[in-house]
């Protein structure tokens, strides 16, 4: 028999050995039985978690495969249940499907094997556990960050402006390895970092912008919150968004405040959501010594703030700013947004104008516009209407390629093979449906003529042959796309639709969008020629054969003007 597996761990704290001993323990099963492990359908995610489906690209493509028209194996075998997901729902629906595909599911550590009628228990009360595991391990670790935090202790996490230190154990208690006993980390204050604290509550309360604080700091070359952890060079530099954050910390007047808010996984993304929690649930302690900013400067920002909120109040359910001509026509989405890369610094091309009409808005650096000339000097702006139509253009001179198009071709008609070969398939095990159901209504019939009749004679028997009407018409109906011939799709046809790349991609730009993020980056590199500033682009394929064989990589021209953001 032809087996796959599936190998996931949840953390980066575990080591990526598990991954291997999972494939082992299966490997050495498929061994013991004569099983075969086939070497393209062994799937592993490292240090995902097992809550959601669309943040583990190996899970999913678990599910394309065993959803697809050919069986790609006989068994899938996994180390334990927990590693497929901890979420009950996930893990039931999952064995519903493998077992649709004809596919045998194993549990090596659990001994559990779909296939029979106590498997369902099994599965069901092994899921459940799993989920009840998550629940108990958070309600004590939010146990514990309660009394850590009741006692005065840091309860994890970096704050710009404190840095933690080790609490010992008063009574002089020692490891096991002879070092002292560490009770947990309390919070002292940075000194250099408090400076800066204080300087930007000062320039806001004088007036400066978010923006322009942040562009001080990067011109002066301040290290910015966060830069040496694994996501700092991305970020490169100060944002108005992070020094919002901090003028609106209540730590650094000495308020602690402990779960406020409470992080819930959405079960199919896996992603964290935040909720806020009533006030009432809040634990808060003071903390006079850990004050940075004094009482009356922080009460002046709070107020600032409380002004422009009055003022710029956000719209109920469409975000935009109050003042701002809510009923005017904002136009479509781009279908571009987070595609473009600025070929200077690596960061985002964003809309960097507040028109609201759609042909004035302009494409630019991100991060030149957010973090300033320190951190990308790149100023070059190109309307987004050029944009698209300068890379449809482009695109649609690639898509139409012979040797794309062939490639299409040749990809869609191996599906729909694929598919016929499935029909196939469906028409027998209609026919056997058939023959069941005309042998049952013969027995209901027989009865019928010997003298049995009862109301449940005359239910079986409206029910036999309301089932025969169906099946005969599911059967009618492939016989009729049979006799259309053989589905296939030819060049011409391909190219003719291809041909309208633009009115499909405006039909609905937001699926375009969607699509577009998934496969492809442009990165956009200011040149100059003859006196003409422009922007040059260079697509990159994310993935996918088809887009590959496009030939993106090659360089194009946008069209452009800047200087002025």
């Amino acid at each position: 028999m032809r087996c796959g597996v599936y190998a996931r761990f949840s953390s980066d704290a575990q080591h990526p050995a598990s991954i291997d001993d999972q494939r082992l323990a299966c490997q050495r099963y498929a061994d013991q039985h004569g099983w075969a492990i086939v070497t393209e359908h062994q799937y592993a995610d490292e240090a995902l978690s097992g809550m959601g489906v669309e943040h583990r690209p190996s899970y999913r493509r678990l599910l394309a495969a065993i959803a697809s028209a050919v069986r790609p194996f006989d068994v899938l075998l996994v180390d334990d249940l927990s590693r497929l997901s901890r979420d009950a729902a996930e893990i039931l629906r999952f064995v519903r499907s493998v077992q649709a595909a004809g596919i045998k599911l194993i549990s090596v550590a659990d001994g559990i094997e779909t296939g029979h009628k106590l498997s369902k228990l099994a599965v069901s009360m092994k899921a459940v556990m799993n989920e009840l595991y998550l629940d108990d391990l958070r309600d004590r670790t939010l146990r514990g960050l309660r009394g850590r935090f009741a006692r005065g202790m840091h309860t994890g996490g970096r704050t710009y402006g404190f840095r933690s230190v080790p609490v010992y154990d008063r009574a002089g208690r020692v490891t096991a390895d002879g070092h002292p006993l560490a009770l947990g980390t309390a919070l002292q204050i940075e000194a250099i970092e408090a400076r800066i604290i204080e300087q930007i509550f000062r320039w806001f309360a004088s007036g400066v912008s978010l923006r322009s604080i942040a562009h001080r700091l990067n011109e002066q070359m301040i290290p910015f919150p966060a830069e040496s952890t694994r996501r700092g060079a991305r970020r490169r530099g100060w944002a108005s968004s992070g020094v919002r954050v901090i003028l609106l910390n209540e730590k650094y007047i000495g308020r602690f405040v402990f779960g406020r808010r409470l992080f819930v996984k959405d079960p199919l993304t896996g992603r964290r959501r935040v909720q806020l929690r009533p006030p009432d649930e809040w634990q808060v302690v003071e903390h006079p010594e850990l004050r940075i900013v004094d009482q009356e400067l922080w009460q002046v920002v709070q107020a600032k703030f409380r002004r422009l909120a009055a003022v710029h109040r956000r719209q109920r359910g469409n975000g935009r700013l109050n003042g701002r001509s809510v009923g005017a026509p904002t136009g479509r989405s781009s279908l571009f947004s987070g595609v473009l890369d600025c070929g200077v610094c690596g960061g985002n091309m964003v809309v960097v104008t507040g028109d609201r009409q759609r042909g004035r808005r302009r494409y630019g650096c991100g991060f030149h516009r957010e973090k300033g000339s320190h951190v990308c000097a790149n100023k070059l702006t190109v309307k987004i209407d050029i944009i698209e139509r300068t890379l449809l253009t482009a695109i649609r001179e690639k898509v139409l390629h012979p040797t794309a198009v062939r490639y299409l071709v040749d990809g869609v008609n191996r599906h729909l093979e694929r598919y016929s070969a499935q029909a196939g398939d469906q028409r027998r095990r209609l026919e056997q449906q058939l023959e069941q159901v005309e042998t049952e209504l013969a027995n209901v019939e027989k009865a019928i003529l010997a003298g049995v009749v009862a109301d449940t004679t005359a239910a079986l028997l409206k029910d036999r042959e309301a089932q025969r009407q169906s099946l005969r018409a599911r059967l009618q109906n492939l016989d009729g796309q049979r006799l259309n011939g053989p589905l296939r799709v030819d060049e011409p046809m391909v190219e003719s639709q291809l041909a309208k790349l633009d009115e499909v991609l405006n039909e609905d730009p937001e699926a375009a969008n969607v699509f577009f993020r998934q496969h492809l980056k442009i990165r956009c590199t200011p040149a100059e020629r003859g006196g003409r500033r422009f922007y040059r682009a260079e697509g990159e394929a994310n993935g996918g054969e088809i887009i590959k064989s496009l030939g993106l990589a090659q360089a194009f021209d946008l069209g452009g003007c800047g200087g002025w953001i």
